[in-house]
């Protein structure tokens, strides 16, 4: 079987996959663009565009754009849109993740980056050229518009967004706390964004702001973060919503309210590394150091001027806050774990809250243990009402702060309650953070990777797109590797790397075990990519020099399982010692006889999915063609065993039909080739198949035939070859069988002689007539029956030649005629060629005698039966008229005549088989009616009658170079002895002259065109 894959199938599929995922991000971006909240009327002049695209593009065939502009361009244009639509995606998910007052100052940049990249877009499409394809015309004017929308669009914002926006940065840099102007603007803000001015809107972008700052703060960009501060306090200073250091905490935890001189003026948070200003007043260092470097000069909170840019740490206001800080987490502590233990939900889950912050510290996650609260948090992941992502944090810390508490979470169930959890669509990156930390003891990961589902869910994490939790769940994965088991088990699950890896470090005994387990894993192409490890391939093939026949066995049926993929067909081919650890698995004496079969059968299983031209290109397979080993493979041929006998001549059998040089040293051993033929005679079916399977082989194609035995073996063979053909229940038996017979040498007379007394043209009329019969209800026989009736015809070749007189007289005793036409009708594209060529001798050898007839017609009755061929025709053909061609030359019961026998019509039909060599023998059949200048006008009127002449300018049109050829030939005798209408004149013209055009074919056009009149004769095509 040829697993092989062309480039151009790769391509085709590399342009459908990158199509596919234009359409995926065009609806995403229609999708996205659907629910924006701020400057909704530009963005709707982009979504219908966008939106027209993706109609437009669902329309249009990849093949066709590739076929315009070639695989790599468009190839290239293709990634660069897919590129510019996820751009345009992130744009507009990073601006409507953000709060409103941030989307409206910031909506005249979003609207220019969505501009930028429409132009971009646009730029895509008419790179693609898709206005020049073959659609509709409609569809091209949309094309063309939608681009000439997307490269012109202007997005501006509206002139009340920016007069929004102007008074957000007026209020911020007043430093403004007035509520009812703060109010004010909120409304504007509400108005403006489709929200209505609320509590829960408020607290929603608080939340919301909050959140950026964080993410700004760790991303060191402290400029950003002061600006998100001071769009809190103008939140703050509506005074909706309280501050959040003005709200208790817990009903049980009675904090101390940080003191407003605690807290930095400018950022609103509690001070951590406080310093003055020459005024006395004291800021957070990094906020007033970006104050500074933005230009401020004057006090935030008094307003005086800032003299000197000097900072003075103060040191007794950092000691009170840190002072306050550590009594705040104390009560915060002692009240959580009191709420944590009591049956009150509420204030569990507060407790669950402030417990997930607190554990950051070490020495509050030592003090939970302490606690003993361990199977708390472990019973909570099990509570849907109860915080469940609080508890993962608590558990993480933990295990990272309090090695010892790793065994209790093990053994408390923590890690099967984490699997189901991630299954159910739980948090999955503390949950894999958890896992982490417990794998990084190592006598804790046999208990982890035996957890059920574990590993399996771990390897499907590799693939979110959540590039944390992918990480994380490689380096558990990576903690558990050092266990072969587990690495078996990953490698069941799809990530292949580690397995390859412990396969490479491992010993012998090791390497075996894997190697059985991957026999029973269902691989996938993306598998391949890490089994194709050339160190992997080495190893693995370095098995077969192991003292253990079990460590053999188990490479030979991995390497079977890995050819199924062609990757690894030539993978196993570079590796030069592929195919010698096998062949001295075969020579070494002591080897088991079934390793040895298993030997013969995986190397003819990687010869037969090696490419043809691979021989010259792989040291491996040129050693394996060698007279030495050759001759090596032959012995086990004549083994006695039968097993033994099939896999070594399934394996010959694939070496000899890609290695001209292993078919010669085959047909050269004359012991050999006597033994193949004594083994058609087992009285095991498959010894048989497989003996004529090899014989085949070494014959077909090649100039001497079939290499029988010589002397009394011959007809011996002979024989057995028609006895197989005629009895054997076994089709492809059969068919095998017919196809040796047909290959046997030409000019050997003993060989006709053999066959003459045979009952080999009784089965070859039988399976004829048997398949016609079998056809006459169903038009598409099966293939193995096609097969048959391919090489019956083939066989009957040798009983039409006119040098084979004996053969051709036994021939016409028999009623095949109908049946043969037929075939015209009914067979393959092969079966069809074999009969118009079986035809066409029939109809060669009539010719002669009808152009000779007058002389013939004195000869003696017995010897014009030599020359004649005697067709049985059916009750029917009692009462025939004369030929209308040959006249009563041409009788129906002592000559064949392809217009007598209906046959010119089918002939003629078959000339639409362009390119199956079925045309040039219809044509070929069809030339044997214009041999006898006598009848030549008779018999171009037969074909012009028949529709030949369209027919044959079907050919012109389409056929091979071989066809137009011929029907060029053909075309021009029928033109001089018939005359055709002016359709196919002016039709032929237009055909012919098109034809000039070819090399090969312009001097016998022109011919063709000079006698139709239409070129003269002192052309410069001649």
């Amino acid at each position: 079987m040829d697993f092989s894959i062309g480039p151009e199938d790769v391509a085709a599929g590399i342009l459908q996959e990158l199509w596919n995922d234009v359409g995926c991000q065009v609806s995403k971006l229609v999708s996205e663009t659907k629910d924006v909240v701020v400057e909704k009327k530009s963005f709707q002049e982009f979504s219908r565009s966008i939106s027209e695209l993706n109609v437009l593009l669902s329309t249009i065939d990849t093949r066709k754009v590739e076929a315009a502009r070639g695989s790599q361009p468009t190839k290239a244009t293709l990634e660069a849109l897919i590129t510019h639509l996820k751009r345009a995606c992130h744009i507009i998910q990073h601006h409507k993740s953000r709060s409103r007052l941030q989307l409206l100052l910031n909506s005249r940049k979003m609207l220019l980056q969505m501009q930028d990249v429409a132009k971009d877009i646009a730029h895509d499409i008419s790179f693609l050229q898709l206005v020049n394809l073959d659609i509709a015309l409609n569809s091209k004017t949309k094309m063309e518009q939608i681009i000439n929308n997307l490269s012109r669009m202007k997005l501006r914002s509206a002139s009340a967004t920016d007069f929004i926006a102007s008074e957000i940065t007026n209020s911020i840099s007043q430093n403004s706390h007035n509520r009812e102007n703060a109010q004010k603007l909120l409304e504007k803000i509400a108005e403006a964004t489709g929200a209505k001015m609320s509590v829960s809107m408020v607290r929603e972008e608080l939340a919301l702001l909050k959140q950026e700052k964080e993410e700004l703060e760790l991303q060191k960009k402290q400029a950003d973060a002061l600006h998100i501060s001071q769009l809190m306090q103008l939140l703050y200073s509506t005074e909706i919503i309280a501050r959040e250091h003005d709200t208790e905490t817990s009903t049980n935890h009675h904090q101390y309210h940080p003191f407003d001189s605690f807290l930095c003026p400018l950022c609103n948070t509690i001070m951590t590394d406080p310093v003055a200003i020459s005024c006395g007043h004291s800021f957070e260092r990094t906020a007033i150091q970006e104050l500074l470097r933005q230009g401020g000069k004057h006090c935030p909170k008094c307003k005086q001027e800032i003299t000197s840019s000097d900072l003075t740490p103060n040191l007794t206001l950092r000691s009170t806050i840190e002072e306050w800080n550590k009594k705040d987490m104390e009560l915060k502590f002692q009240a959580a774990v009191r709420g944590i233990k009591s049956n009150d939900h509420d204030r569990k889950k507060e407790a669950l809250e402030d417990l997930q912050y607190l554990m950051e510290n070490p020495q509050y996650a030592v003090r939970v243990a302490e606690e003993g609260l361990t199977l708390t948090f472990i019973a909570i992941l099990k509570d849907n009402g109860l915080d469940y992502k609080a508890a993962l944090k608590c558990l993480y810390y933990l295990a990272k702060f309090n090695d010892g508490q790793k065994d209790a979470i093990i053994e408390a169930g923590a890690v099967r309650r984490i699997v189901k959890l991630i299954y159910k669509g739980g948090e999955e990156s503390d949950a894999i953070s958890v896992l982490l930390e417990l794998s990084k003891k190592e006598i804790l990961r046999e208990k982890i990777g035996n957890a059920k589902d574990c590993i399996q869910l771990l390897v499907s994490l590799l693939q979110k797109n959540n590039p944390d939790v992918s990480e994380k769940a490689q380096h558990v994965l990576q903690n558990l590797s050092s266990n072969t088991h587990f690495v078996v088990k990953m490698a069941e699950a799809g990530h292949f790397q580690p397995f390859v890896s412990r396969f490479n470090q491992g010993p012998q005994e090791t390497r075996a075990l894997m190697a059985a387990a991957l026999i029973k894993m269902q691989l996938k192409e993306n598998s391949i990519k890490d089994l194709k490890d050339r160190q992997f391939i080495h190893n693995l093939i370095q098995m077969l020099s192991s003292s253990f026949p079990a460590s053999k066995s188990a490479c030979l049926k991995s390497i079977k399982k890995l050819l199924a993929y062609p990757r690894m067909v030539k993978r196993l081919l570079e590796v030069c010692d592929t195919i010698p650890h096998m062949l001295s698995v075969i020579s070494y004496v002591g080897s088991d006889p079934y390793l040895k079969q298993e030997t013969a059968e995986t190397l003819a299983l990687l010869i037969g999915a090696s490419k043809h031209l691979e021989f010259q290109k792989y040291q491996g397979l040129q050693e394996l063609q060698s007279e030495h080993n050759v001759s090596l493979l032959l012995q086990y041929v004549a083994n006695d065993d039968d097993e033994t006998k099939i896999q070594f001549m399934h394996l010959l059998v694939e070496l000899s039909c890609r290695s001209e040089t292993a078919r010669d040293i085959i047909r050269n051993d004359n012991d050999a080739i006597t033994h193949l033929f004594s083994s058609l005679r087992s009285d095991k079916p498959s010894v048989r198949r497989w003996a004529m399977k090899l014989i085949y082989c070494i014959s077909e194609g090649h100039p001497g035939g079939v290499p029988v035995p010589h002397s009394s073996a011959k007809e011996t063979a002979i024989n057995t070859l028609a006895e197989i053909l005629t009895s054997s229940p076994d089709i492809e038996e059969r068919s095998i069988a017919a196809g040796i017979i047909s290959q046997l040498p030409s000019d050997d007379a003993i060989i006709d002689e053999i066959l003459h007394k045979s009952e080999a043209l009784k089965a070859i009329h039988e399976v004829i007539c048997s398949m016609d019969e079998e056809n006459s209800g169903n038009m598409v026989p099966v293939s193995t029956g096609s097969s048959l009736l391919e090489n019956a015809l083939a066989a009957l070749l040798r009983y039409t030649e006119p040098t084979k007189p004996e053969l051709q007289r036994q021939l016409s005793k028999l009623e095949l005629y109908p049946s043969l036409v037929r075939v015209l009708s009914r067979g393959t594209s092969l079966a069809k060629q074999r009969t118009a060529i079986l035809l066409a001798q029939l109809s060669r050898s009539n010719s002669h005698f009808v152009s000779d007839s007058s002389t013939m017609a004195k000869q003696a009755k017995y010897s014009l039966s030599f020359h004649l061929m005697k067709w049985c025709w059916s009750a029917s053909s009692e009462d025939r008229g004369s030929c209308p061609v040959h006249g009563d030359a041409c009788s129906p019961r002592d000559t064949f005549c392809l217009v007598k026998a209906d046959a010119v019509k089918p002939l003629v039909r078959s000339l639409s088989e362009t390119e199956s060599g079925v045309a040039e023998a219809a044509i070929m059949a069809l030339e044997t009616l214009l041999t006898d200048h006598s009848t030549l006008s008779n018999a171009a009127a037969a074909i012009v009658e028949s529709q030949g002449l369209v027919a044959i300018l079907q050919v012109l049109e389409k056929g091979t170079l071989s066809a137009k050829t011929k029907a060029l030939d053909l075309f021009q005798k029928i033109l001089t002895h018939s005359k055709i209408s002016d359709p196919i004149f002016n039709r032929s013209e237009r055909i012919l002259i098109q034809l000039l055009q070819d090399d090969e074919l312009r001097k016998k056009a022109a011919l063709v065109l000079r006698q139709m009149n239409v070129i003269p004769d002192q052309s410069s095509y001649f």
